[in-house]
């Protein structure tokens, strides 16, 4: 059986409540669409929401999954549906950005983070699901081809969700998996607590 030495590098100046902005450090892209920290920061809240369904992400061919547009749905609809569910640390701002293929002017919602304290990045992905549902014109979710279906459920990684979504469509309770989602979580940090490196 081979074996390996496993050394830690402890970092220096680095604390759990930082985010990257406090670091100082300069930022290296991930991936093309990931360009800085605000597109990390809209990964974590459209991600999901933007499969399936006319959702897209990002504003013409800028901000990259900070803004986010549905071609079925007015910009200031859109901007105000999202209000009207009151997440918590979040408002939306109309903007437009050019579509770097066609030079054309694209319109969107640019995502604010208003409140870091209150901000629960992922619910507004599971919000935009269900509004998918309630304003395309048929259940995005009812009729995936087989290779649609696959993505959705490896980056999900729900399949109860996924069914709940294609059967009740706008009715599912998107709040009950929000509720269980921050218990397993707290169970989580709780028991991962004895690893932490940092305070």
């Amino acid at each position: 059986v081979a074996r390996g030495r496993l050394t830690v590098v402890p970092m220096v100046g680095w604390r759990r409540p930082m985010r990257w902005t406090d670091t100082g450090l300069k930022w290296v892209q991930t991936s093309p669409e990931i360009a800085d920290f605000g597109a990390v920061m809209g990964y974590a809240m459209t991600g999901l929401g933007c499969e399936l369904n006319h959702f897209t992400h990002g504003v013409g061919s800028e901000y990259w999954f900070r803004g986010i547009s549905n071609s079925l749905i007015r910009p200031d609809i859109l901007q105000r549906e999202l209000r009207a569910l009151r997440l918590p640390g979040l408002d939306y701002r109309i903007i437009s950005a050019p579509n770097g293929r066609t030079r054309q002017m694209g319109t969107g919602l640019y995502i604010e983070v208003t409140d870091w304290d209150e901000w629960q990045p992922a619910d507004l992905s599971f919000e935009l699901m269900r509004l998918a549902c309630r304003m395309e014109p048929r259940n995005p979710y009812a009729n995936p081809t087989r290779a649609q279906a696959s993505r959705f459920l490896h980056e999900m990684g729900c399949a109860a969700l996924f069914r709940d979504l294609a059967e009740h469509g706008a009715r599912v309770d998107i709040g009950a998996y929000l509720r269980r989602w921050r218990i397993e979580d707290a169970h989580y940090r709780e028991a991962s607590r004895r690893f932490w490196l940092y305070p």
